[in-house]
């Protein structure tokens, strides 16, 4: 299993639906998200602009462009490969 820090604009263009990423979530949005926890693993759900949404159910999701100017609800994300 391989984990790739993403940090780029780039990095994120280049994700599509059902890519796995890991998602280390801010304080602030676990306390107001449903069924949120501080580590989650998703297939993303879509990917719409600039947001990633990795959970339609639960509505989680985040603005990559605010992310890599590190002013995101995430703080940390990875696309996780399964070889």
């Amino acid at each position: 299993m391989d984990f790739e820090l993403l940090e780029s604009i780039e990095q994120f263009k280049h994700l599509k639906k059902g890519d796995m990423i890991l998602v280390r979530w801010s304080d602030y949005y676990i306390k107001h998200t449903k069924g949120i926890k501080p580590i989650m693993l998703y297939d993303i759900a879509k990917i719409l602009g600039n947001e990633v949404i990795c959970q339609s159910r639960n509505n989680h999701y985040f603005n990559y462009e605010m992310y890599v100017k590190r002013n995101s609800v995430a703080l940390e994300v990875y696309k996780v490969s399964i070889k």
